[in-house]
């Protein structure tokens, strides 16, 4: 009796596992569009051109003229730029990407003024420097003309937002005629915003392995904040072109 227990025993649990072998998965199966994984995470670095801060710059050289003197900044070089992205395949030609980016503008001048005060006037020499540290994070989807394959180009476009964070710092070093450093705190201004912006991309990448690629990209940014000083706003245009390599890894 018990030899047929045991029998018995065995053919259900075979049948049993049958049956789970034949079932479909509790869990749906990824779906890839390809041979190359769906997510991926690059780094890129680059330049940012054509940048305007000539609104704050003239009103300074102004305002340092009217007080018979003159304050004349550098032109603007093109400024250093890198960006961290995450992307995600949609379709075999369609992409989801996010981003963070910096990029860090300044220049700088020397000029000179007279200071007025009820008691005295002083003839200072001053020596500003204009910097923005300019954050960007940005949402946005691109259409790539070839699906993404190893050893391939493929040409993409793309658009998307932007929220856009300039930290903006203006440091003026002020001394008298004979060197002495004077304290001028009203010149020294530090001010942070919050903005929305745009931006459009253009691009190539090489499929290097189904794990790794490489690409160069051009994109155009839209956006632009005030700064506060003398009881004025001054815009400062941060809308350029941006010139970037990157390096593509595939999760």
């Amino acid at each position: 009796m018990k030899k047929y227990s045991v029998f018995a025993l065995l053919v259900v649990s075979l049948l049993v596992c049958s049956v789970a072998q034949g079932a479909p998965p509790i869990f749906k199966e990824k779906k890839l569009f390809g041979p190359i994984p769906y997510n991926s995470i690059s780094i890129a670095a680059g330049f940012l051109d054509g940048t305007d801060l000539n609104y704050l710059t003239e009103h300074l050289d102004n305002w340092a003229k009217a007080r018979n003197g003159s304050d004349t900044f550098e032109e603007l070089t093109p400024a250093p730029y890198g960006r961290l992205s995450y992307e995600r395949q949609l379709t075999p030609n369609h992409f989801f990407k996010g981003s963070a980016s910096m990029s860090y503008i300044n220049t700088s001048s020397v000029g000179n003024y007279v200071a007025v005060f009820p008691d005295t006037n002083y003839a200072l020499d001053i020596a500003r420097t204009l910097k923005v540290y300019l954050m960007t994070f940005e949402a946005g989807f691109s259409y790539c003309f070839v699906p993404p394959e190893p050893q391939r180009f493929s040409p993409y476009v793309g658009a998307g937002f932007a929220a856009v964070v300039p930290m903006v710092r203006l440091d003026t070093k002020s001394t008298t005629s004979d060197g002495a450093p004077f304290s001028n705190p009203g010149e020294n201004v530090s001010q942070n915003s919050f903005q929305a912006g745009l931006h459009m991309e253009f691009g190539m990448t090489y499929y290097i392995t189904n794990r790794y690629a490489a690409g160069l990209e051009g994109k155009y940014q839209m956006a632009q904040s005030k700064f506060n000083i003398h009881g004025g706003n001054f815009d400062l245009k941060y809308t350029g072109f941006i010139l970037s390599l990157n390096l593509i890894y595939y999760l």
